[in-house]
């Protein structure tokens, strides 16, 4: 009888056995893409020398003169990062592949 029951156990719990990867076959439901978001900055400018104008006298090659000369002013940028750069997923079309 043991001979008979351990055959008869076996077929009968093979369908149990073999079908979940048959079974679990799944369909696309959404596709994505990982895209890379850059870093993100913020920009103070801090001034370094103000904005001037002058009278200035020049005497080369035998001319004399008085020149008004413009100076702008020197700032310096800084960079303070806001966000770190980091992947997204991003809904995208399907493409046939892996």
């Amino acid at each position: 009888m043991k001979k008979i029951a351990l055959p008869a156990l076996a077929l009968a719990l093979a369908p149990f056995i073999a079908t979940p990867a048959a079974a679990w076959k799944g369909h696309v439901v959404e596709c994505f893409d990982k895209v890379y978001v850059a870093p993100e900055y913020r920009t103070t400018k801090h001034m370094v020398k103000a904005a001037k104008t002058t009278l200035e006298y020049r005497n080369g090659k035998g001319v004399e003169q008085v020149y008004r000369m413009h100076y702008p002013a020197i700032y310096e940028e800084k960079k303070h990062l806001v966000r770190p750069g980091h992947y997204v997923m991003r809904p995208a079309p399907c493409r046939k592949g892996h």
